[in-house]
């Protein structure tokens, strides 16, 4: 009986390690395809028309700005917006322009056949301030739009001049030629998508919604083409959000009697001592962790660009995913793609060193995965806690997490597939983005959303985003303007051919 049992137990391991051998073998081999024929693109001045971008400190204020600070930000947008109409007299005379929220440009390149529902292509003027005290680290100026060493220099450079020129260089390109699109293409330039976009893209989808227009697709900010910045990935990886995490901030505040220092309630009693009870709670409660949606997308895409181990890993996740999530969550960034993620941001409490104070508040961020809502986390945080003396209350400005675009439509196909003309070698991927976009204003009238601007980023750039030296090589810069002519170039095929 025992000898059976073996050679069934031995059997069944064979046929285990033949289906995951054979599933990885099915992987197919990368997509090393040459770049189609080469678009006549002039990166120098693509480079110099960023660099004259930059010069316009467009940054957008916060509530309560000093006077000063916003006027000279509304001269910065009017100036940009001129130097526009100056600098791209081909787009600027094929499409038609409005102006939302005082300061977002929208266009509108009417297409030869409007039975099509229209795509947007979207990007910001806007950009956040520099740190005080940074100034000094700049290599060169912020605001100089200085060309140097193969790159220009500046605020925005990445976060989102660089696409938005980009996309403009291709579109005067296409216009001068004569080009017109068969589906309507709609451009839209926020200028406020760093507080939120408020004024500007909700203005705007609002405004698209009242005229009854639906948008087929829509392409944001939000991944990059990645070098290095995935461990084991032999390949650049263009990283496509299909879904982004929503946000809700939760308000903690505990209660005591408060008095004197002197003579004190026991440490876990006072206001400041269940306030961290609470968040020690909250902290050793986290959401549930899976591989699934856009993650599980990205893994098993980028199968075809690890080595054979790794591949055989991502390629049986049915098997494997256990693993994969325990490496995942060994690194913050990979491990906000498996959950709902838990951040203490504000902590507040007494105001005197022999007070107890009879309350103590802390703020804490949550980024809502897909899976969950706000709701779900309110109720899981109040659980956690279990103290009938700390109260959990929502803060303003909850954001749900998006639904997630499909990755077998027309849309991702076509991105996909003119990233990899582009750009020889690179392997595309769906992902998570873990922040937030303005496309989200959208999501009423699209189903698919993607988040991709082609420029290049290893891991010595990701502390420039928002940081500083913020720069996008002048090659690049060619390679984005050639991408945004492909794009819409791939789509007229698309089109003609339906």
């Amino acid at each position: 009986m025992l000898k059976r049992i073996l050679i069934g137990a031995g059997a069944l391991i064979l046929i285990l390690v033949a289906v995951v051998i054979g599933r990885t073998l099915m992987v197919p081999a990368m997509n090393l395809a040459e770049a189609g024929k080469a678009d006549s693109i002039d990166a120098e001045r693509a480079a110099q028309h960023l660099a004259e971008a930059v010069r316009f400190e467009t940054i957008s204020h916060q509530r309560g700005a000093k006077a000063a600070d916003i006027a000279r930000s509304k001269a910065a947008f009017e100036g940009f917006r001129n130097w526009m109409d100056e600098t791209y007299p081909a787009f600027t005379a094929a499409t038609s322009r409005e102006i939302v929220g005082g300061a977002t440009l929208f266009y509108t390149w009417e297409g030869t056949d409007t039975s099509l529902d229209p795509v947007l292509l979207m990007s910001h003027i806007d950009v956040v301030p520099i740190a005080p005290g940074t100034e000094e680290k700049w290599e060169h100026a912020p605001f100089g739009g200085v060309i140097a060493d193969g790159y220009v220099w500046g605020r925005g450079t990445i976060d989102n001049k660089g696409s938005l020129v980009a996309m403009v260089e291709a579109a005067e390109l296409l216009a001068a030629e004569g080009f017109r699109p068969v589906r309507t293409v709609m451009f839209a330039f926020g200028h406020d998508e760093e507080i939120g976009g408020g004024q500007g893209n909700k203005a705007l989808s609002e405004l698209l919604q009242a005229r009854g227009i639906r948008l087929a697709w829509v392409k944001d900010e939000g991944g990059v083409l990645g070098q290095g910045l995935l461990p084991g990935v032999n390949a650049p990886v263009a990283m496509i959000g299909v879904a982004e995490k929503g946000s809700i901030s939760l308000d903690i505040v505990a209660y005591s009697k408060g008095g004197h220092s002197s003579m004190p309630s026991p440490a876990a009693q006072t206001a400041i001592g269940r306030l961290a009870r609470a968040l020690d709670r909250i902290g050793n409660s986290p959401f549930e962790a899976r591989v699934d949606g856009a993650t599980r997308g990205m893994i098993e895409s980028l199968a075809p660009a690890v080595p054979f181990l790794q591949r055989m890993v991502y390629a049986n996740l049915w098997l494997f995913e256990p693993v994969v999530r325990g490496v995942m969550e060994g690194n913050p960034s990979s491990a906000a793609q498996l959950q709902t993620t838990i951040a203490p941001t504000i902590v507040e409490g007494g105001n005197k060193e022999n007070v107890l104070p009879p309350e103590a508040r802390a703020v804490v961020n949550f980024r809502i995965h897909p899976r969950d809502n706000a709701d779900k986390v309110i109720e899981h945080v109040r659980e956690a806690i279990g103290d009938p003396e700390v109260s959990v209350e929502p803060l303003p400005g909850i954001r749900e997490a998006s639904s997630v675009s499909n990755i077998e439509g027309e849309g991702f196909e076509l991105i996909t597939r003119v990233i990899g003309e582009t750009f020889p070698g690179v392997i595309s991927a769906p992902y998570l983005v873990v922040g937030g976009t303005d496309s989200r204003h959208y999501l009423p009238i699209t189903d698919n959303v993607f988040r991709f601007i082609p420029i290049r980023m290893g891991p010595d750039d990701m502390a420039r985003f928002h940081g500083t030296n913020e720069r996008v090589s002048v090659e690049n810069m060619g390679e984005a303007v050639a991408f945004y002519v492909r794009l819409m170039k791939a789509l007229n095929e698309q089109d003609a051919a339906e």
